[in-house]
């Protein structure tokens, strides 16, 4: 029996650093760079008590699986070749600057700088973690028949719970129907959530078992972090629909047509076939996670400082650069010199 034979989910939220929303930059500063409050997590990690103004360059928010090097610009999300990038891993850095892109520095992940929770795995539980949708996708896939899946194991388990992104929750996918299974919801990460790295720690470091439908950043988090991880039961598909309509896939359609090719398919089978087991099975190896999160690549707080300019001259002269930026004569000799070049191309 567990040695926590009446835990709740009230007892399990209780553990997790609460949901801290707060206000992401516009996408054409970040690229997704302080998603899941990853800059907060860095100067935490830097010792300083908030962010700097210096935005530090484009800094990659989630896995990139080795199966899909298919569009370097992809990988960053849309950021434009001239801007400063952070990656995961050197293997990403050599794709990169192969596609054109220059600055690139392998740093590790934005999860690998959160803190450790401290909280005592649960005996025998499992967090089952159900594909995310995005905010661009257009087309909602069904999700009945993995939740019958889950339901149908729940037995082999003390605590079965499930984490649903804010995203899927804000849609209304899986939340209602995992409920009428007895299947308690666990709120994920959401993109504007400074604590969302850190609660998704706290429920690796929680949880014996964790599993999935299908690979997604989640997987390498949990291996990374030591939960026994298994890729199990009916995919939720991917949609061609979906994929096409998110802006960093979209001007890129050839692309889109290698992602969903039987070769991709297939080095993905071979990728993940150790993981692709029952979930009381579940695969206990933080070294793959280390790997894919680029664990060896990770700053100290020094060498953060320093590649994200956020040293004491770096961050003045930031502050002094974006005031000017921002400032009407700026603005107007911008809008002068694009009126120029207008002129010039007609």
């Amino acid at each position: 029996m567990s040695a926590h034979p009446n835990l709740t989910i009230t007892d399990i939220n209780s553990r997790l650093p609460p949901v801290s929303e707060f206000r992401l930059m516009p996408w054409s500063r970040s690229y997704g760079g302080d998603y899941y409050g990853a800059l907060k997590v860095a100067a935490k990690h830097c010792g300083l008590g908030e962010v700097p103004e210096r935005y530090p360059g484009n800094w990659q928010h989630g896995t990139w699986p080795p199966w899909q090097k298919i569009q370097p610009e992809v990988l960053v999300y849309g950021a434009p070749k001239s801007s400063r990038c952070f990656v995961a891993r050197p293997d990403e850095v050599v794709f990169l600057k192969e596609g054109g892109y220059r600055d690139v520095r392998a740093i590790g992940l934005p999860i690998i700088y959160t803190q450790p929770s401290g909280l005592e795995r649960i005996p025998n539980s499992l967090l089952v973690m159900p594909t995310h949708s995005l905010v661009t996708d257009v087309i909602q896939p069904p999700t009945s028949r993995y939740i019958s899946e889950i339901e149908s194991i729940r037995n082999r388990f003390n605590f079965v719970a499930a984490c649903v992104s804010a995203q899927c929750i804000a849609r209304g996918m899986w939340v209602d129907e995992l409920a009428r299974r007895g299947i308690p919801v666990i709120r994920g990460a959401g993109i504007d959530d400074a604590n969302a790295l850190a609660r998704m720690r706290a429920l690796f470091e929680s949880f014996e078992y964790v599993t999935t439908d299908t690979y997604g950043s989640h997987v390498s988090y949990a291996l990374y972090f030591g939960a026994k991880v298994s890729i199990w039961g009916t995919a939720t598909p991917a949609l061609r629909e979906n994929v096409l309509s998110d802006g960093a896939w979209a001007p890129f359609p050839e692309a889109v047509d290698k992602l969903f090719s039987e070769e991709t398919a297939r080095l993905e089978r071979e990728y993940l076939k150790t993981l692709r087991t029952d979930p009381w099975n579940g695969v206990l190896d933080v070294s793959a996670g280390k790997l894919m999160l680029g664990h060896e690549k990770k700053l100290t707080p020094r060498e953060m400082r320093q590649a994200f300019r956020w040293t004491p001259f770096g961050v003045l002269t930031g502050v002094i650069r974006q005031r000017v930026r921002s400032s009407q004569v700026w603005r107007a000799g911008s809008a002068a010199k694009r009126r120029l070049f207008a002129n010039a191309k007609g």
